[in-house]
């Protein structure tokens, strides 16, 4: 699991801000962000996951623009290669939402995840 863990952290930091694992957020980072779900099935199997693109802000701008990249990169499904197999990420509906809490903004991005790696690898 650590290594589809780290496939899934690498994936999330490459658009350009921070990512971290739901509920591992530092207290000390300022937004933007990305939040995701750890969440690894069985290699028969598929789970769902999500991610989140946060900001403080009163415009959808950046939570959009971040999430139309992720979009993008995704497609209609990404491998994310790692060194006991890889990991499968594919869009599910609704794919992409914005919600807005005050000054806070987020996309929540709705996905699905195959791992195909031996147990414990």
């Amino acid at each position: 699991m650590y290594r589809a863990a780290e496939a899934l952290k690498t994936f999330f930091s490459g658009f350009g801000l921070p990512a971290y694992q739901e509920d591992t957020v530092p207290d000390d980072v300022s937004l933007p962000y990305i939040t995701y779900s750890l969440s690894i099935p069985e290699w028969t199997k598929k789970a769902t996951m999500y991610a989140r693109v946060w900001d403080r802000s009163k415009s959808n701008n950046r939570v959009t623009e971040i999430s139309d990249q992720i979009a993008a990169e995704i497609g209609e499904g990404v491998k994310l290669e790692h060194e006991a197999g890889y990991l499968m990420i594919w869009p599910e509906t609704p794919f992409v939402q914005i919600k807005a809490d005050g000054d806070f903004r987020y996309a929540y991005i709705n996905l699905s995840i195959n791992a195909y790696n031996l147990p414990g690898t």
